[in-house]
């Protein structure tokens, strides 16, 4: 009497549908793990990262609206799409933004606690923890993260405006096809690579190979689509931002010394975990994948149009002194 294996099963035809149905199923739910906390579960996702005082959502002041308000302004965003953009209290010192312009479901964009502080005496009265201990506010690194907590009033106008335009585009569309492209292509190849090869007629092990090697480049096709895209994005909304005048150039320049030396602060206090997380120069540490654009080549990004604007103007004053 003759055995089939389980595993033989799939390669019935009831087997292969039963297959293409769960990549079919699986693909679908991967791009509505990634859209549906920007568009349908946007107010969920929000509630999720939302800054909570004594349990409640903390509210936004009048002060950092109306700065949310003007921000809209300066990038002359139109009326239809600036009722959509809704600011909040984020958790944590860093911005957030989700949602799309291109979406009926709005924008949300996060702004951190730190925008409050003026002065050494309101980051203080927030008690402040950092891996569960108190900041010793007189410490070197201490003194360095208080002060890169404090963002001028135009510094935290170019932060909030880099947030709005991150979500003038269909990068969540693109986003979420990422995975499901990626499955059907490894789905695809594997199944013209047995056919070719005859695989269906050697041991499962050499199947199990071929898989194997097809997931890991479609996993590697799929992180390298998705760090492209938001690489991307991040380039041409510093672009934009510079565009914006002088005055932002340098915002961009003092804003990204700021996180770098929040980093920097954060590295030394939080010890060994603060050592995998940051770089002695700031930078967060991603190992092989590059998911942003380095914050140091971002402040140098700023740092070299501020030059260009500097040589211009120097040249324009040549030019009038010969006339």
């Amino acid at each position: 009497m003759v055995t089939r294996k389980p595993i033989n099963w799939f390669l019935t035809e009831k087997g292969r549908t039963f297959s293409f149905s769960v990549i079919t199923g699986t693909g679908i739910a991967c791009a509505a793990a990634k859209y549906g906390p920007q568009t349908f579960f946007l107010d969920k996702y929000k509630n999720f990262v939302h800054y909570y005082n004594n349990g409640e959502p903390a509210l936004l002041s009048k002060e950092l609206r109306d700065r949310c308000s003007k921000c809209l302004d300066i990038l002359k965003i139109p009326d239809v799409h600036r009722k959509l953009v809704v600011p909040f209290s984020v958790f944590g010192f860093d911005l957030f933004h989700a949602g799309s312009k291109n979406s009926k479901f709005g924008v949300a964009i996060g702004i951190p606690v730190n925008f409050n502080y003026k002065t050494l005496a309101d980051i203080q009265a927030d008690d402040i923890q950092v891996n569960q201990k108190k900041v010793d506010w007189e410490s070197e690194a201490g003194k360095k993260l208080a002060e890169a907590l404090i963002l001028p009033e135009k510094v935290q106008e170019f932060a909030i405006c880099r947030e709005i335009i991150m979500t003038q585009n269909n990068k969540i569309v693109y986003q979420a096809a990422y995975p499901f492209t990626c499955l059907f292509f490894a789905y695809n190849v594997s199944q013209m690579l047995n056919r070719r090869l005859n695989l269906y007629a050697g041991p499962p092990l050499m199947r199990g190979i071929l898989y194997s090697i097809v997931g890991m480049f479609a996993t590697g096709l799929y992180f390298l689509m998705t760090d492209m895209t938001e690489v991307h994005y991040e380039t041409n909304t510093d672009e934009k931002l510079c565009e914006l005048g002088p005055e932002y150039v340098k915002s961009g320049k003092i804003f990204y010394e700021k996180l770098l030396n929040r980093n920097q602060a954060l590295r030394e206090l939080m010890g060994s975990e603060g050592e995998k997380k940051y770089s002695k120069m700031g930078n967060e540490n991603f190992g092989i994948r590059q998911p942003r654009i380095a914050l140091v080549h971002r402040k140098l990004y700023f740092e070299q149009k501020i030059k260009e604007i500097n040589d211009t103007e120097i040249s324009d004053h040549s030019t009038d002194v010969l006339l």
